[in-house]
């Protein structure tokens, strides 16, 4: 007759399927945590054995040292000494791949970083063309002209929009006198 333990109907008590599934994500979510934190580890001391062993390399003369500063961001395009390249001397292979096939200051100009920003490019004004054309706000637009221009064009919706108009502005006018008064 008693009915069982009372302990297992308080939200308290341990025993209870919420609390026992709440200890259970808790312990799952902690497992997950600790495995991340091992992987992390690894791959931690995997880089730092692969730190060394670069190190080591660059110390014997295997390898060469590398340089991690960032200065060469900062460098501008290297010039090339046209008369050098016009008698054949050596030049950079970066610099040479920009100028073979190309004969005009124009077009290497046209590979310096930012050129494609620049309004001086023959295409601009097909690429501008492009963006309007595909632009959905200006398509929105040109649409909202021309159903107010078919609107306009209808004489039964001008009549409708003129008596709406003109009631609108009988309710203002009906108000305001009240608010006189």
């Amino acid at each position: 007759m008693g009915g069982g333990d009372l302990n297992l109907k308080k939200s308290w008590h341990p025993q209870t399927l919420r609390n026992i599934e709440r200890v259970w994500k808790a312990e799952q979510k902690h497992e997950d945590e600790r495995r991340k934190i091992e992987q992390l580890q690894a791959e931690l001391k995997e880089e730092k054995a692969r730190e060394d062993m670069r190190m080591f390399a660059e110390e014997q003369g295997a390898v060469r040292k590398k340089d991690e500063r960032l200065n060469w961001m900062y460098q501008g395009q290297p010039e090339v000494n046209r008369d050098d390249y016009l008698l054949g001397k050596p030049i950079d292979k970066a610099i040479q791949d920009i100028t073979v096939g190309k004969s005009q200051d124009s077009d290497l100009m046209d590979n310096v970083p930012g050129a494609i920003f620049s309004q001086s490019s023959v295409n601009s004004a097909v690429d501008m063309a492009a963006k309007i054309r595909e632009d959905p706000l200006f398509a929105i637009k040109q649409r909202e002209q021309q159903s107010k221009k078919e609107l306009l064009n209808n004489p039964v919706k001008m009549k409708q929009l003129q008596h709406m108009l003109k009631a609108t502005l009988d309710k203002k006018d009906k108000k305001k006198k009240k608010k006189d008064q």
